[in-house]
């Protein structure tokens, strides 16, 4: 039997820690209390349809959700001081780029100074989809249901409803079929 080297099983025990894990609202962070909040009032949830929203993106243009109806988006909230949403984002990416006339990213930050520290986030990421680097995000995330835990991320189908949610890191295959489902293609 061969014996596995002790910093090998180190970073495999790390790897999944990190594949298990999402950034909870107790994170080192003033968003954080925020984040965990719910607004009692508001409908929110998988069947239903998704609250709209108008967010800027790194680029100052405004981004609503309705704007991309008929197509299947995925609503990601995220921020760069979180390890999970780091390594979603390559996930997504690669997603946004396999299915780009089908599907619309939206990865909403939650950064406390967004505007200062997405930019350069998504620069040395290589990320083409949208960012939202809007400071009204939080109120966003309350209407989204008071996220919790970050990476949280919801589909959307083309009608507007909520059909997924995925909290913390899942593999690529797993948000590409439930994509698959919604687009109507093989799974």
């Amino acid at each position: 039997m061969t014996r596995i080297p002790r910093k090998i099983m180190l970073l495999y025990s790390l790897a999944a820690i990190l594949t298990l894990a999402a950034c909870g609202d107790k994170q080192n962070n003033t968003a954080g209390a925020a984040v965990g909040q719910t607004v009692a009032a508001a409908q929110f949830g998988i069947g239903l349809p998704a609250p709209d929203f108008a967010l800027q993106d790194i680029h100052g243009q405004k981004v609503t959700l309705s704007s991309h109806k008929g197509k299947a988006v995925i609503v990601d909230f995220w921020a760069t001081w979180c390890a999970p949403c780091r390594i979603v984002m390559p996930h997504l990416q690669e997603l946004s780029q396999k299915y780009p006339d089908q599907l619309a990213v939206l990865a909403v930050s939650l950064d406390q100074n967004p505007l200062a520290v997405v930019p350069p986030f998504v620069d040395r990421m290589g990320l083409t989809f949208t960012i939202l680097a809007d400071p009204a995000a939080m109120q966003v995330a309350q209407q989204w249901g008071g996220i919790r835990s970050i990476p949280t991320a919801f589909l959307i189908d083309r009608d507007g409803k909520i059909l997924h949610q995925w909290v913390g890191v899942h593999p690529r295959g797993e948000y590409e079929q439930k994509i698959r489902q919604v687009l109507g293609l093989e799974v």
